[in-house]
């Protein structure tokens, strides 16, 4: 089974998530476990996680078919030790947060190395990843693929490669694959995302690729920019998101949308879900 669904909102309760999603037909979701713009929140309430299971099971949904996304002030590969304190406190509590849910893996983007060697980037993300690994018991982590702007890891295969190279606990790390991001890094999504796939697939494993992002793009190929836009009113075009949720190894991983204009939400669940 396929399970796509919108990143949707945990305003008011996070329990409140899973029905959001379910209205909308989405066989799977995503979710911010706290406000992802402020650094500290209130503890998380034991009552609310049990809620959240609650409307999961409800939902029709299951651990496989959600996927949270760290906040964005989490940066792995900073060189600022200050930041690099913030930064690993912040991704321990939301992975807490996540497998208090009742949910075994959180999205995360690599970071920028913003100064010096890329190398060391890489040494630095993946020590990051490293602790919270061995800090939180049940997690997984999927490393989130860039358009690859500047000093921002984790635009090319390569390179996604070297840093799960640098990762001791590989068993539990892994990636998702946005499609827009792929396409602003150069990665021909509409014209040939079967032979990206093929190529992921050879070089990591069918085991590797823990969720996808479906986005299309507002931006060209290769603008090394981020911009997403809803299912075929983009640069990319609906046919190669059909192409990916009519694939067997993209079954049982989540498949989520973070297109722009949530009215359509709906109807790019169904467009989708008929393949």
């Amino acid at each position: 089974m396929h399970y796509i669904g919108p990143h949707v909102s945990i305003k008011e309760n996070i329990s409140l998530a899973p029905g959001r999603a379910a209205s909308l037909g989405a066989t799977g979701f995503a979710i911010f476990t706290k406000n992802q713009r402020i650094w500290s929140a209130p503890k998380q309430k034991k009552e609310d996680a049990e809620a959240f299971r609650t409307a999961m099971k409800e939902g029709g949904f299951s651990s496989s078919s959600v996927l949270p996304h760290a906040g964005y002030l989490i940066n792995p590969a900073t060189p600022d030790e200050e930041l690099e304190k913030k930064s690993l406190a912040l991704f321990i509590d939301e992975a807490e947060r996540t497998v208090n849910l009742g949910l075994s893996v959180i999205n995360i983007h690599p970071g920028a190395y913003k100064e010096g060697d890329r190398n060391d980037g890489i040494k630095r993300a993946a020590k990051m990843i490293d602790t919270v690994l061995e800090s939180v018991p049940g997690i997984r982590i999927a490393i989130e693929n860039t358009a690859g702007a500047g000093t921002i890891l984790g635009g090319t295969f390569e390179e996604l490669d070297s840093l799960l190279s640098a990762i001791r606990n590989k068993d539990r790390a892994g990636f998702t694959l946005d499609t827009a991001h792929l396409f602003g890094a150069g990665y021909d999504v509409k014209g040939n995302i079967g032979a990206i796939l093929d190529d992921f697939f050879s070089r990591f494993g069918k085991d590797k690729l823990f969720g996808m992002h479906l986005n299309d793009s507002k931006v060209p190929l290769s603008s090394h920019k981020d911009r997403h836009e809803s299912i075929g009113k983009g640069l990319i075009g609906k046919e190669p998101f059909l192409e990916i949720t009519s694939r067997s190894d993209t079954e049982n991983i989540p498949l989520i949308l973070e297109t722009p204009d949530e009215s359509l939400w709906s109807d790019e669940i169904k467009l989708l879900s008929y393949t």
